[in-house]
């Protein structure tokens, strides 16, 4: 029998016959290895930016031998790079911590079975199969269930069951600071009873409104704006619309109370005028009862003047007055109506020539 490594640990085993005189040597360099097998080392296993590939030694001292093997590196890692470690047919258990530069994650492999990777700045306990060709790399804690007693940095874990309560904690789901992700409106009880003055204050005194996120936002609207609202009982927007402006030609039937200065620049309400003129010398009006008025200043140079109507009266004249132009009084029977039809009239007058002022009613 020929002397051999195959042992997981790949310590001499001294074929019958051989060594000898030299077997306490042996021995004492396997007893030596064996302890190294349960030590911690640091390896600079990446000398280059590259995927490494290391075999722990034959008989002979191997940081990979160690139960815990610190891995840095010599340069920067720019990815996540691969550690093979063999020989393929050695089953052990080891722990890797990733100790590289560069902030990359390791994948830890040993044959063409699975790999695991380690994180940069974290450890993990992988178990080698070993079984050859296809071995592969397994996370020794991905199925470690803990017992019921058991603490994790001094604290019980917390499961989804748990009756937990937390205290001043900070929640950071999304490393934006004390948030919690994936909250939804059906996580949140029904009789949860939030009051808003949890929520952060908003300006004082004014309307809320949603914003293009469906966000609750204030507004610029002031709540006393709010309060001129009270008593609406209808659109507020079509009683605007409705509303008589200066250009409305709104009808009003039946209704009370004064109008003041509401006119069309022309002295009247012309939505009660069928017909209507004015200059500087004379004018009418013709509402739409029927009623009329006429109005002039005329000059005469007769002592009988007359007066043709601006406007011809349908049926009849009802009133008809007429003022001399004088500086004195006029002498009796010297102004008086002489004559009147429903297209004009004829009366005396005190002054030739002058003028007079004169005003007829009718309809």
């Amino acid at each position: 029998m020929s002397t051999v490594y195959t042992n997981d640990l790949r310590l001499k085993e001294i074929g019958t016959g051989l060594e000898s005189g030299s077997w306490g040597t042996s021995t004492n360099t396997n007893l030596s290895l064996i302890a190294e097998a349960f030590s911690y080392k640091t390896e600079a296993t990446f000398s280059s930016d590259a995927n490494v590939t290391t075999t722990i030694a034959d008989g002979a001292t191997d940081k990979y031998r160690a139960l815990y093997v610190k891995v840095t590196s010599g340069v920067s890692l720019t990815a996540t790079r691969t550690l093979t470690i063999g020989p393929n047919t050695c089953s052990k258990a080891i722990f890797i911590e990733n100790a590289t530069s560069g902030g990359q994650a390791i994948t830890v492999k040993q044959g063409s079975g699975a790999t695991v990777n380690v994180a940069n700045g974290k450890a993990k306990l992988l178990l080698l199969e070993g079984t050859g060709a296809s071995a592969a790399v397994i996370d020794g804690l991905d199925k470690i269930e803990l017992g019921s007693s058991s603490t994790i940095g001094g604290n019980s874990p917390i499961s989804a069951d748990s009756t937990t309560t937390f205290t001043n904690k900070t929640f950071d789901a999304n490393a934006t600071g004390n948030s919690i992700s994936n909250i939804e409106n059906a996580d949140i009880s029904a009789s949860a009873a939030i009051a808003f003055s949890k929520m952060e204050n908003l300006t004082i005194n004014r309307a809320l409104i949603s914003d293009s996120n469906g966000d609750v936002v204030v507004s610029n609207v002031l709540a006393d704006e709010i309060n001129h609202l009270d008593g609406a009982t209808s659109n507020i927007q079509q009683q605007l619309n409705d509303r008589v402006t200066p250009s409305s030609s709104a009808t009003f039937t039946n209704k009370s109370g004064n109008i003041s200065q509401w006119t069309n620049n022309s002295g009247y309400i012309t939505s009660y005028a069928s017909n209507y003129s004015q200059s500087s010398s004379s004018g009418y009006i013709r509402f739409a009862n029927g009623m009329q008025m006429c109005w002039a200043r005329i000059y005469n140079a007769s002592w009988t003047p007359s007066w043709t109507y601006p406007l011809a009266f349908p049926n009849a004249v009802v009133s008809l007055s007429k003022h001399d132009e004088r500086t004195s009084s006029s002498g009796d029977g010297s102004n008086y109506i002489y004559s009147v039809s429903t297209t004009g009239a004829v009366f005396t007058t005190s002054v030739n020539p002058g003028y007079q002022r004169v005003i007829a009613i009718g309809y």
